[in-house]
C-alpha cells in the first residue's frame, strides 16, 4: 500500500510537471513517472537499494540551463534487515540531450535517508534518462559522491521530446 501511494505520488508528480507547453524548437523536455529496479549490490549511505520509484519534469535549454523537479523514492533495505526508503527531492538547474533518446540533469536536491533524521539539503545530484521504443529504459543517479548503477525501468514511462 505504501509503494502504491509513492508510486502514485510520482506519477502525479510527472504529469503535473510534465504538462505540454508551447516549447521553443531547440528545448528539450524529459518527463516520467516511473518505477524500476536495481541491480544486486547497489547501496547508499549502508542502505541496499532494490528499487526506486520516480517523477521528474525538466525543460532543458539549448544553453544547457534547465528548469525542473525531480522526485525519486529509492526502495531499500537497512543493515539490520528493516525497509529503509530514501528520499530524494531536487531542482534541475543544468542539462543536456547527449542523443535523441538521452537526457542528463543535474542540480541539488535534499535527501532524506528514511532513518528518521531530518533531510539533508543541497546535495548535489545528477540523473541520467535514456529512453527506448516503449518510453521506460534506464535511469542512472549520481547522488553526493555515490554513483549509483543503473536502475531498469519496468512500470510507467519516460519521455523526452
Amino acid at each position: 500500500m505504501k509503494r502504491s501511494a509513492i508510486l502514485l505520488t510520482a506519477l502525479l508528480l510527472s504529469a503535473v510537471l510534465g504538462t505540454p507547453h508551447a516549447a521553443a524548437a531547440d528545448e528539450t523536455l524529459a518527463t516520467g513517472g516511473a518505477g524500476g529496479i536495481y541491480p544486486p549490490g547497489a547501496t547508499l549511505d549502508g542502505v541496499t537499494i532494490n528499487g526506486l520509484q520516480l517523477g521528474f519534469g525538466v525543460e532543458i535549454n539549448p544553453d544547457s540551463s534547465a528548469l525542473g523537479q525531480f522526485c525519486a523514492v529509492l526502495l531499500g533495505v537497512s543493515g539490520l534487515g528493516v525497509e529503509q526508503n530514501i528520499m530524494i527531492e531536487g531542482q534541475a538547474t543544468n542539462g543536456s540531450r547527449n542523443a535523441p533518446n538521452i537526457a542528463v540533469f543535474s542540480g541539488t536536491a535534499s535527501v532524506d535517508k528514511g532513518d528518521g533524521l531530518p533531510p539533508t539539503p543541497g546535495i548535489p545530484f545528477t540523473a541520467t534518462v535514456t529512453t527506448d521504443a516503449n518510453n521506460q529504459g534506464t535511469i542512472g543517479l549520481v547522488i553526493g559522491l555515490t554513483i549509483l548503477p543503473s536502475a531498469t525501468v519496468d512500470a510507467g514511462s519516460m519521455t523526452i521530446e
